[in-house]
């Protein structure tokens, strides 16, 4: 059987829908489904299913539904537990699970068409407000709140994708309809206005702004987020970042390139080709690591190998110091934070734990080829959150010492400074 929520509430088994007339029956469902395998307390059901005015015998009324609904569910199992009742038996058969399945799947998807397609999908399982022919809209949004934001959230993604793809002109009147139904929703105004600007509307665009920050103050009493905020000021500075050619650009944060480097055309020869060659083809990473002491010009020759194999890596070369002013280790979940915003995920999904966004910075980087530099090592374990896991990328590295238990990585000592020009070639 396949359970329906998002919209009216039904139920379907075989290709053929299952009549469900009780409109209690069908929230009572619904509620059993929002929470599965877990007690849902006599009393909560009670109050969901009468809000206002309660039978004369509500229990013995729940315990009737009940056992209509047990006649009816024919691979799940209805069961009363101590003081309540829990559904056993459906999970991933729901249409709110296959939604946040889709939309966890498109967070970590790097190709922007694919991406836009599956969220496509999941919106797609939405037919109206969840649970929209049971429940009060007092009920509803009780039990629904969550869902509900998460439906705007997968909508604004799917709008930043969109823009992200240049279809803001193809985008303007549904961002119109968008924002008039939901006035104080920055996201909305953010896509909106960006999507104005680049069809050439910079004053229309900078009215939406002003649009908005009346609602706010007016329903809400707050005033705009930073990101909005800072969109504004931008847009007012016709900056570049916000031209579609610069937004479509993967990330380029290598530090400027030093002037002279003498010396090290050999070492940098060799180190190109273990990075253009050695990871390509095989599912792993290819790294090197240069090492030595302060002022050898390591970053420096860091750098300079990085601008050079640039080309190489068209989806972007990202750059990170590992220690920070005071010589302190740079928290792996902070370094994992920036490298997923650079890699342009969303930061509102980020997990909380180190693992977990090791893991999604790994799938962000799966299928695409981006050279990542880590400066100021402290060891190996520092660097072990934060590796790829596809052929396509590559990693250099430096430190003061060789990074022991780094599988497979290329080492090689630097013994005299090159170029003092460069910020940081001491280290």
């Amino acid at each position: 059987m396949d359970y329906r929520l998002l919209g009216p509430v039904e139920v379907w088994a075989a290709g053929r829908r299952v009549e469900l007339k009780r409109r209690q029956e069908r929230l009572l469902l619904a509620v059993l489904l929002l929470e599965p395998g877990k007690v849902v307390p006599t009393d909560r059901l009670i109050g969901l299913l009468w809000p206002e005015e309660q039978p004369g015998n509500p229990k013995r009324a729940l315990q009737v539904y009940v056992s209509r609904l047990r006649a009816v569910l024919t691979d799940a199992q209805l069961l009363g537990e101590g003081h309540g009742y829990a559904l056993q038996g459906t999970a991933g058969r729901t249409d709110v699970e296959k939604f946040a399945a889709l939309v966890e799947q498109a967070q970590v998807l790097p190709d922007l068409e694919r991406r836009r397609e599956v969220l496509v999908e999941a919106l797609a399982l939405w037919r109206g407000p969840a649970l929209a022919d049971v429940a009060s809209e007092d009920v509803r949004r009780r039990l629904c709140g969550g869902l509900d934001e998460s439906r705007w959230a997968a909508q604004e993604l799917r709008l930043r994708t969109e823009l992200a793809l240049g279809q803001h002109q193809e985008m303007l009147p549904e961002l119109a309809e968008l924002t008039a139904a939901q006035p104080t929703r920055e996201g909305l105004a953010t896509a909106r206005m960006l999507a104005l600007y680049r069809s050439g509307r910079q004053a229309d665009a900078l009215a939406v702004y002003a649009e908005l920050v009346r609602h706010l103050d007016e329903e809400l009493g707050v005033e705009p987020g930073a990101e909005v905020r800072d969109l504004q000021v931008a847009m007012l500075r016709q900056d570049e970042s916000l031209n579609l050619a610069a937004a479509e650009t993967g990330p380029r944060e290598l530090p400027a390139d030093v002037g002279l480097l003498v010396g090290r055309d050999e070492l940098l020869g060799e180190l190109a080709e273990v990075l253009t060659s050695a990871g390509r083809g095989s599912g792993v990473p290819a790294v090197v690591c240069l090492y030595g002491g302060a002022g050898t010009g390591k970053s420096a020759a860091a750098v300079r190998l990085g601008h050079r194999l640039a080309d190489h890596y068209p989806g972007g070369q990202l750059f990170v110091r590992l220690q920070d002013v005071n010589g302190d280790p740079v928290p792996a979940r902070t370094v994992l934070a920036r490298l997923l915003r650079s890699l342009g995920v969303d930061p509102q999904t980020f997990p909380d734990s180190v693992e977990e966004r090791s893991s999604l910075l790994r799938s962000t980087l799966a299928g695409r080829s981006v050279l990542l530099m880590f400066d100021d090592v402290l060891d190996a374990g520092q660097l072990r959150p934060l590796m790829p896991a596809d052929g396509r990328c590559a990693v250099i590295a430096t430190s003061r010492q060789p990074l022991l238990g780094l599988e497979d990585a290329v080492h090689r000592e630097l013994q005299e400074c090159i170029d003092e020009g460069f910020p940081g070639a001491g280290r």
